[in-house]
C-alpha cells in the first residue's frame, strides 16, 4: 500500500487518540492525590485509562497491578497500528515494539540470574509473551544462564546469550549482554528505517538519532562517574550511531579524566546545554534532562507533516513518556514524596 494512501488513515486516527491523553491539570490533580488506589480511582474515572483497567472496577488494587495495567496498554497499541500499516512501514513499527520485549528479557536476566524474585516477574513483564517463537513458560520457570539459553534458542537472543555465556560465569556481570540487545535494537531499526521514504527517514533519523545521542553521552557520564573503565572499554558499549555527536566526539569523552571535562567535547549547543544543566542538580533524575528535551522535539515534530511517519513516532514516544510520568507519579504517592519533589521528577516538566 503506498505512503500517501496509508498516512491518512493511520494519522487521523492517532489525532483522534492524541486528544484524549493527559493534561497538565491531570498531572496536577494526581499528584495531590494521597494513594494507589485513590490514583487508580482518577485514572480509571476521568481518563482514558478506564478501558485498561475495567477488570479492577470496585476493586482495592495493588500499586504493582496497576503499573503493570498501564504499561500493557502502550503495547496494544501495535495492534492497530499494524491494521494499518503495510510493507516496509509495518515493518518498521513491528520492530520499534521489540524495545519492550528486550526491557522484559532484561528484567527476566535480573530477576532469574540475580534476584531470584519470581513475583517481580509477574508484576513486571508487559511485552514478551506476545512472541510466539518464545516458549513464555519455558522462560520465566528457567533458573540459570543455560536455562535460559535453551528457552531462547529459536530467537535471536540466544546469539547474545551464547557469545557472553564463559564471560558471564566469570564475572555474573549482565551489562554487557544488556549493551549488546540495546546495540541489536537500534542497529535493526536503522535497517529498516533504510527502506523507508527519504521523508520518513528524515524523521526518524532526527528522532532516534537524538535519543542514541543523548543515550550514548549519558552512558559515558554514568561510565566516568561510576565506573574505572578504560576508553577502549567505553567505546565498545557505545551504540555507533552519529547524529550531533560525531565519532571523534564520543572519542574524546571516553578519553576525559572527571565528568566535569565531557561538556568540552560536546559540539551541539543544545546537548551541551543539557548536560550542564542535568550535571549540576544532583536532586532531579540525570535522565529526565534528556527525555525532556525529545519530548519538545516530538511535540513540535507531530504538527510538521500529515503523511510522514512523524505524527506515528511522535504519538508513540509522547504515550510512553506520559505513561512513564504516571508511574513516576504513582511509586511517589506510595513513597510519601512531598508533591514537588514528584513534580521534579516528572519528564513533561519543564527543565
Amino acid at each position: 500500500m503506498p505512503y500517501a494512501v496509508q498516512y491518512p488513515a493511520v494519522n487521523a486516527k492517532l489525532k483522534a487518540l492524541s486528544s484524549k491523553m493527559l493534561m497538565e491539570n491531570d498531572f496536577r490533580n494526581l499528584v495531590e492525590l494521597d494513594s494507589v488506589q485513590e490514583a487508580f480511582n482518577y485514572l480509571y474515572s476521568n481518563t482514558y485509562y478506564q478501558e485498561y483497567l475495567e477488570e479492577f472496577s470496585g476493586k482495592e488494587i495493588h500499586r504493582r497491578q496497576l503499573e503493570l495495567k498501564l504499561k500493557k496498554s502502550i503495547v496494544l497499541s501495535e495492534d492497530f497500528l499494524k491494521k494499518y500499516l503495510s510493507s516496509n512501514l509495518k515493518d518498521f513499527i513491528i520492530h520499534y515494539f521489540k524495545k519492550f520485549e528486550i526491557e522484559d528479557l532484561k528484567i527476566i536476566l535480573r530477576t532469574i540470574l540475580l534476584e531470584n524474585d519470581e513475583d517481580y516477574l509477574s508484576d513486571n513483564l508487559t511485552y514478551i509473551a506476545r512472541n510466539k517463537d518464545i516458549n513464555f513458560e519455558n522462560l520465566i520457570q528457567a533458573s540459570s544462564y543455560n536455562d535460559l539459553q535453551t528457552a531462547l534458542k529459536d530467537v535471536y537472543y540466544s546469539e547474545v546469550l551464547n557469545e557472553f555465556a564463559d564471560q558471564y560465569q566469570k564475572n555474573k556481570n549482565l551489562f554487557p549482554i544488556e549493551m549488546t540487545l540495546d546495540f541489536y535494537y537500534f542497529s535493526e531499526l536503522d535497517k529498516l528505517s533504510s527502506k523507508l521514504s527519504n521523508n520518513d527517514q528524515k524523521y526518524v533519523k532526527e528522532v532516534v538519532g537524538t535519543q542514541i545521542d543523548l543515550l550514548n553521552i549519558q552512558w559515558i557520564y554514568r561510565i566516568k562517574k561510576y565506573y574505572d573503565l578504560s576508553s577502549g572499554e567505553i567505546l565498545q558499549y557505545i551504540i555507533p550511531f552519529y547524529y550531533k555527536v560525531k565519532k571523534f566526539e564520543l572519542k574524546k569523552m571516553s578519553q576525559v579524566e572527571n565528568t566535569e571535562e565531557l561538556i568540552k567535547y560536546i559540539s551541539y549547543e543544545p546537548y551541551k546545554s543539557l548536560l550542564e544543566k542535568a550535571a549540576k542538580d544532583e536532586h532531579i533524575v540525570f535522565e529526565r534532562f534528556f527525555l525532556n528535551y525529545i519530548y519538545k522535539k516530538l511535540q513540535a515534530n507531530k504538527r510538521k507533516s500529515f503523511f510522514s511517519i512523524s505524527n506515528i513516532l511522535a504519538y508513540l514516544y509522547i504515550r510512553e513518556y506520559e505513561l512513564r510520568d504516571i508511574i513516576t507519579v504513582i511509586e511517589g504517592i506510595r513513597y510519601s514524596l512531598p508533591q514537588s519533589q514528584i513534580k521534579n521528577f516528572l519528564i513533561r516538566k519543564e527543565v
